[in-house]
C-alpha cells in the first residue's frame, strides 16, 4: 500500500548528422519536443495522488495527505486503499466521524476485508461508541479468528464498559495468540487490579517487565498492586525502579512516599 512516488521520465535524443542532414536534426528536435509536451500534459492518476498522500503522511503532513487521498478518490471512487488511507489519517487527526465514514466506504467496496473491520472498530472505540466497536471487531473475527487486535479491541471496550469477565476473556485470547503483546498484558493487568485480583495483576505486570525491562508504567502498576496488597517493601522497590526510568513521574513520586510512610507505620 505504501509505495514510492514516481516522477516523470524524460528521454533525451541527440542526433549527430553531417553534411545536408540539418533538416533531419530539426525534425528530430520537434519530435522530441512534441513527445515531452504530451508527457507533461498527462494528469496524475488516482494512484499517483494516493502515493503522494502516503509520502505526505510519512512526513507528518496530515492535511496535505488527506487532500491527496481525497483527490485520488475523486478521480477513482473505487480505489480502496485511498479510502482506507484517508480513514487512517482522519484517526490521526482526531476526526473520528470522518474516519468512520471512510472505513465504512472501504467495507462497502470490499466486505471481506477483515482488517478494515478492525480499523472501523477502533474508530468507534475512540469515539466512545463501545457497542458499535465490539460489533465491528466481532465481524472481523468471523472473517479471521486470528486477528489479535480484534480480540484486544473487544477486551478494551469491555473494560471501559465495566464488563470485566468479558474483558479478561478477550484479552487472554489476544495474549494466547501473541504472548509478547505488551499492550494487551497491560490492559489485562489493569483489569485484575481493578477487580482486586492483586496476585494475578502482579504476575501479569511482572510478565510485561520480563518482555520489556524498561517499561516504567509496568513498574508503576506493579508498585500500585503491591501497595494494595500491603507489600510495601516490594512496592517501594517497584516505584523506585519506575522513577529511575521516568524521574518526572509525579504520581509515582507521591505513591512512593505513601508506601514509605505506610512501611514505617507497619513496623
Amino acid at each position: 500500500m505504501k509505495r514510492l512516488m514516481y516522477g516523470c521520465l524524460f528521454l533525451a535524443i541527440l542526433g549527430l548528422t553531417i553534411g545536408c542532414q540539418d533538416n533531419d536534426h530539426i525534425s528530430t528536435e520537434k519530435k522530441a519536443a512534441s513527445a515531452t509536451s504530451k508527457k507533461s500534459s498527462v494528469s496524475p492518476s488516482a494512484q499517483d495522488y494516493n502515493n503522494r498522500g502516503t509520502a505526505y503522511q510519512r512526513a507528518g503532513r496530515l492535511q496535505a495527505a488527506a487532500a491527496a487521498y481525497r483527490q485520488a478518490i475523486e478521480i477513482k471512487p473505487t480505489l480502496i486503499e485511498a479510502h482506507h488511507n484517508l480513514g487512517t489519517v482522519y484517526v490521526m487527526q482526531g476526526k473520528l466521524d470522518e474516519a468512520i465514514a471512510a472505513y465504512t466506504r472501504v467495507l462497502q467496496l470490499r466486505p471481506d476485508m477483515a482488517a478494515a473491520y478492525v480499523d472501523l472498530g477502533r474508530a468507534y472505540g475512540l469515539a466512545g461508541q463501545l457497542d458499535a466497536a465490539i460489533a465491528e471487531y466481532q465481524k472481523a473475527l468471523t472473517r479471521d479468528a486470528t486477528l489479535v487486535y480484534a480480540h484486544y479491541g473487544i477486551g478494551l471496550a469491555y473494560r471501559h464498559k465495566g464488563m470485566f469477565p468479558e474483558a479478561i476473556l478477550a484479552l487472554e485470547k489476544a495474549i494466547t495468540r501473541q504472548p509478547d503483546f505488551v499492550e494487551a498484558l497491560m490492559q489485562l493487568g489493569a483489569v485484575y487490579r481493578e477487580t482486586e485480583q492483586f496476585s494475578r495483576a502482579v504476575e501479569t505486570f511482572t510478565t510485561v517487565i520480563h518482555i520489556y525491562p524498561t517499561n516504567a508504567k509496568a513498574y508503576h502498576e506493579l508498585g500500585v498492586c503491591h501497595t494494595k496488597a500491603d507489600a510495601y517493601p516490594e512496592a517501594i522497590q517497584a516505584f523506585e525502579r519506575a522513577l529511575q526510568l521516568n524521574p518526572d513521574a509525579v504520581e509515582t513520586q507521591n505513591l512512593l512516599r505513601v508506601a514509605e510512610a505506610r512501611m514505617v507505620r507497619q513496623r
